[in-house]
């Protein structure tokens, strides 16, 4: 039996899809079971640039694409490479793809199933489309482009085509669910399979056993509020940073933000620090090998997550996992009966506002700030709804029936 697996990032590289990609083959991978994975040679944390290549995993080949030496942080530089990965994909699937195989396809780059589709149509292979996020709304409703338009409309409809002709959609979550359903696909060809954490390499960690908290230079007395990973054009800062000028004027809580990672947003954070305000709260590092991943997400005793609220059904946040696998209370900001806000509501590990609500992160931050009691008993509940309901080989078991039954 065989497994072809399609995204564009995958180990060494350490971004989030690669990382759960690189989970689910090594949670798949077993004695009668040939691995091909598909991607390209491209990284897209600066840590994946410099990682060994090498995942120890009997019968696994990868076929690396060629990519145009661009950055990433331009739009038209990532389109042209999109691109080039749509290209290669289809060379290189009409060699790789065979008939009878099973085909996992993520949704990076954007769109990249109707290829996926269209391969496993010709080769006579099965689809299981392994939705992350969604296109082309996700860029409409960010204000890239408009729904009206031809070329949006064509590509929606060969998306929906491509859905349609999967044998199976695996999506994130409930919200994600309802919009494939709105799409016209029937529940059958869907399953929700929740993302996840290491929670057995993710456990707590206290401030004083960190040394990475000391090395950052945060101190015992102070609550490190954290964002850790991409802060891109679907999320918003703008509330946080908000609420962080108000606790600045406060004088009363020692807060700091701390923001771990890159993202388009960023240059919001560049911003900040020239406010008086906000200059001295305001913290920034760059993203950690998975190495690190428990100390750094350890280094925050807050974690918040925001995604802006018309992106719900498109985009869930994985944060979440990491934040609830570390035990630290969670904020969210966004759609208040969106799939993030439902998992903490079902966790009792934090709270969620709507965007623009400053004034109400602030008040629920100096409470946290004031109450170690309260902290820890959010963070207990978030960690324990991570192992007994999110593990991580829970959701291997998951995958592994679903390509048992397939």
């Amino acid at each position: 039996m065989r497994v072809v697996l399609i995204n564009r990032f995958f180990h060494p590289d350490e971004s989030a899809t690669a990382l759960m990609l690189t989970d689910l083959v090594t949670g798949l991978a077993n004695p009668g079971l040939d691995l091909h994975v598909i991607t390209a040679a491209a990284a897209y944390t600066p840590s994946g640039e410099h990682a060994r290549d090498t995942l120890g995993v009997d019968r696994l080949s990868v076929t690396r694409l060629p990519n145009l030496p661009l950055s990433h942080h331009s739009l038209a530089a990532r389109a042209l490479n999109f691109l080039a990965f749509y290209c290669g994909l289809l060379v290189a699937g009409l060699f790789r793809v065979r008939r009878g195989d099973i085909v996992i396809c993520l949704t990076d780059p954007p769109l990249v199933g109707i290829v996926a589709a269209l391969l496993t149509r010709l080769k006579g292979a099965t689809l299981i489309h392994w939705v992350q996020d969604i296109y082309p709304e996700t860029a409409t409703r960010l204000g890239f482009g408009t729904s009206t338009n031809p070329a949006v409309r064509l590509a929606i409809r060969l998306r929906d085509w491509a859905w349609g002709t999967a044998h199976t959609n695996v999506v994130i979550g409930e919200r994600m669910h309802a919009m494939l359903v709105s799409r016209g696909v029937v529940p059958a060809r869907l399953h929700i399979i929740q993302n996840w954490a290491e929670e057995e390499a993710l456990t707590p960690l206290a401030a004083e056993h960190n040394p990475l908290r000391a090395q950052w230079g945060f101190g015992k007395d102070v609550t490190v509020v954290g964002y850790s990973g991409n802060l891109g054009r679907a999320h918003d800062a703008a509330t946080m940073l908000d609420a962080a000028a108000l606790l600045g004027a406060r004088q009363d809580a020692p807060i700091r933000l701390l923001f771990i990672g890159g993202g388009a947003k960023h240059a919001l954070l560049e911003t900040a620090a020239d406010d008086p305000r906000l200059s001295n709260i305001v913290a920034r590092r760059p993203y950690r090998p998975r190495a690190e991943l428990q100390q750094s997400l350890s280094v925050p005793d807050i974690h918040w997550l925001s995604l802006e609220p018309e992106l719900e059904g498109l985009i869930v946040p994985s944060k979440f996992y990491g934040a609830a696998a570390v035990g630290r209370p969670i904020i969210f900001i966004g759609d208040t009966d969106g799939e993030v806000a439902r998992l903490i509501a079902k966790a009792q590990c934090g709270a969620s506002f709507a965007k623009g609500d400053a004034e109400g992160v602030a008040n629920y931050l100096a409470v946290l700030a004031k109450d170690r009691a309260l902290q820890a008993q959010l963070g207990e509940n978030a960690r324990h709804y991570c192992t007994a309901h999110l593990s991580k080989e829970q959701r291997m078991d998951e995958w592994r029936s679903l390509v048992a039954s397939v």
